[in-house]
């Protein structure tokens, strides 16, 4: 129900625009792994290319992403957005700007005001706080594991690689000779299991378990909604997520009565996909406000500049309720906005209102099943007079016919207590692009083929020619194969294939395991026996035998990124030249000291690092537009290559 839970999780009851951020461009820059690419952004460029790219550093390349709109990035400045909020609508009061954006990008323009990314490693720009919820971030899910211990943390790690100091540096990102190592002052995590994150957190909230709290489960991939009913209260401290959250906010918004009070927040927010900003960049050309002879305007080629009063000491009022923007401008998802006064009596009338406080009169969603009740509420898929609403929305935009799909069902209103009675079938709903009318399984785009919806892109139709300046630069304007990355010629790792007598080069690559499961890991007794109770390396036999490796003998793996010591599952299922190291083994269990630097061995992320294709960065420009949870860059640690290497069979913990 993706209407309810995108509303209600940026809170766009209580304010708009909400501040989000892309993860992996977020890792990559303060992780510093962008210090180890000493190439530019053309080294993969086309012989038809236009230039853009021309002697870039990836970093750059986010950098610009960023300024020009395309991309978020946090900070967003080297100043403090309450502060400039409060000085840009003191200029505007002074006569001396005519709005705040116009005022924020004369700043930008003549460089009174720098986009943080720009100095990513100045103190003032560290991140310093980093809060957890059931994320086992270090390990299993940082791509460049080791440099999060480095650079984050500063605590030790296994990278074995020095920056790139000596190859291209970045132009508008700025080189410091030493890279910070130990940015976080806090780092607070909310689990119920032990983990690589809990053991290096400050602070560790105990965490309830799936079978101890009401829950949602649902994808835009199955057809059923799902329930979590909790079969026990959490036990002795443990707290649910939404107890966790709303203590949080309770104890943040009493002290903000004495730190923080009300503010002004100047948010910078990307242009967004569906809205007139996807179109802000005509013939896909690049116009850099930075060159003095091209104006920079706010919406057009640099981001929408918004200010939002925040009242800080009333954050655990609105958590608890839907605030009213819901009733005046409604929830909007993919460009159709569903209008929420049938929904919100509805609540007002199951859920209750909240008495007193800045939430007066609003309906409660103070519990987790009334936050669930909230969300079905809120989503076409399980209300069907809202999806009936959208589809005729969207027959007026579109000339084509698309209420049939869900008339019928305007009655029909999925509760939470539906679901904890058994797996609920979903209702067709414009949120989504695929039809479960007639008791269809979903298969995605159904609509657009049969119905003719236009596509979400620049013809409305599924169209496949990008003329963007930088597709055009890789020679991706049209789908081409593309095969890994050289990387002894890009970063001077070694050739694949034999390396010495007892070590082989190999593509490293982390797939999914068949032996763990996304909820558990391989951390209990059920995971551990069926695997081997460790880390393992999935080899073939011919490069087993190339370094007289038997199976579940002890392997090093290893690259500049870091190492990891695991034993070897020798297979005829991998094929040469490859191995595999299943995701999300867990470092806590069955992990050596390794050889080549005396520290434990890692986890499967040890050896791998971000890896940011440029193309990924692109924004603003027809279905290539940034989106919360849809269009971002991804780390493509697929291209990695490392050392397996025969060890000692005597190892040490």
């Amino acid at each position: 129900p993706a209407t309810g839970w995108v509303s209600l999780a940026n809170a766009l009851d209580w304010s708009r625009p909400p501040r989000t951020m892309i993860g992996t461009g977020y890792w990559y820059m303060h992780t510093d792994q962008w210090r180890q690419d000493g190439y530019s952004a053309d080294a993969l460029k086309s012989p038809l290319s236009t230039g853009a790219l021309d002697g870039m550093h990836t970093a750059d390349a986010l950098a610009q992403s960023a300024r020009l709109g395309w991309m978020p990035f946090y900070p967003q400045f080297d100043r403090n957005p309450l502060d400039l909020a409060d000085e840009a609508e003191a200029a505007v009061a002074a006569g001396t700007a005519t709005d705040t954006p116009s005022y924020i990008a004369d700043a930008l323009k003549n460089r009174t005001l720098n986009p943080a990314i720009e100095d990513v490693d100045a103190p003032e720009n560290w991140p310093r706080t980093l809060v957890l919820w059931r994320s086992n971030l270090f390990g299993s899910s940082a791509k460049g594991n080791e440099y999060f211990l480095r650079n984050l943390l500063g605590t030790h790690n296994n990278v074995l690689g020095k920056d790139h100091a000596e190859g291209l540096k970045p132009r508008d990102v700025k080189w410091h000779e030493q890279a910070p190592e130990g940015k976080l002052d806090l780092l607070v995590s909310a689990d119920f299991r032990m983990t690589s994150t809990t053991l290096l957190s400050d602070v560790v909230f105990p965490a309830a378990t799936w079978y101890e709290k009401h829950d949602l489960s649902s994808t835009d991939m199955h057809p059923f909604v799902h329930a979590f009913t909790p079969a026990i209260d959490p036990p002795w401290e443990t707290k649910t997520d939404f107890d966790m959250f709303h203590l949080l906010a309770q104890e943040f918004s009493r002290q903000a009565r004495t730190h923080l009070g009300v503010r002004r927040d100047l948010v910078s927010v990307p242009l967004q996909h569906d809205t007139p900003g996807q179109l802000a960049q005509p013939g896909g050309i690049v116009r850099d406000w930075r060159d003095t002879s091209i104006p920079a305007v706010p919406g057009q080629n640099m981001p929408i500049f918004s200010v939002v009063e925040r009242d800080y000491t009333a954050i655990a009022d609105k958590l608890a309720a839907v605030g009213p923007l819901a009733d005046k401008l409604g929830f909007t998802v993919k460009n159709v906005t569903y209008k929420l006064a049938g929904p919100l009596d509805r609540l007002s009338r199951s859920n209750g209102v909240m008495l007193g406080g800045a939430a007066d009169g609003r309906p409660a969603i103070d519990t987790d099943a009334k936050m669930a009740e909230a969300i079905l509420a809120f989503s076409g898929t399980t209300n069907g007079a809202l999806s009936v609403q959208g589809f005729r929305d969207l027959e007026v935009r579109t000339g084509r016919k698309l209420a049939d799909l869900s008339e019928g069902s305007e009655e029909k209103f999925i509760t939470f207590a539906q679901t904890q009675a058994g797996p609920v079938p979903v209702i067709t709903s414009p949120e989504w692009s695929g039809s479960e009318t007639g008791g269809r399984r979903y298969a995605p785009f159904t609509i657009n083929v049969e119905r003719l919806k236009p596509w979400h892109t620049l013809t409305g139709r599924m169209h496949f020619f990008l003329d963007h300046d930088w597709m055009i630069d890789i020679g991706e304007a049209l789908p081409i194969y593309r095969p890994p990355l050289d990387m002894h010629r890009l970063f001077g790792e070694p050739k694949l294939g034999q390396d010495g007598q007892l070590e082989v080069v190999v593509r490293y690559l982390t797939p999914h395991s068949k032996w763990s499961i996304h909820s558990e890991y391989q951390d209990n007794l059920l995971m551990l026996s069926l695997s081997r109770g460790g880390p393992t390396v999935w080899m073939s036999p011919a490069d087993a035998e190339s370094i007289q490796v038997k199976d579940n003998d002890w392997v090093e793996c290893l690259n500049i990124n870091g190492v990891l010591v695991a034993r070897a599952i020798v297979s005829h299922r991998m094929p040469a030249g490859v191995v595999y190291v299943h995701h999300a083994q867990e470092r806590t269990i069955d992990v050596p000291k390794s050889e080549a630097t005396g520290r434990r061995g890692g986890i499967h992320n040890s050896v791998t690092r971000l890896l940011v294709k440029p193309s990924h960065l692109i924004g603003a420009y027809a279905q290539l537009a940034y989106a919360f949870n849809y269009l971002g860059p991804t780390g493509n640690q697929r291209d990695m290559v490392a050392t397996v290497r025969r060890r000692s069979q005597e190892v040490q913990y």
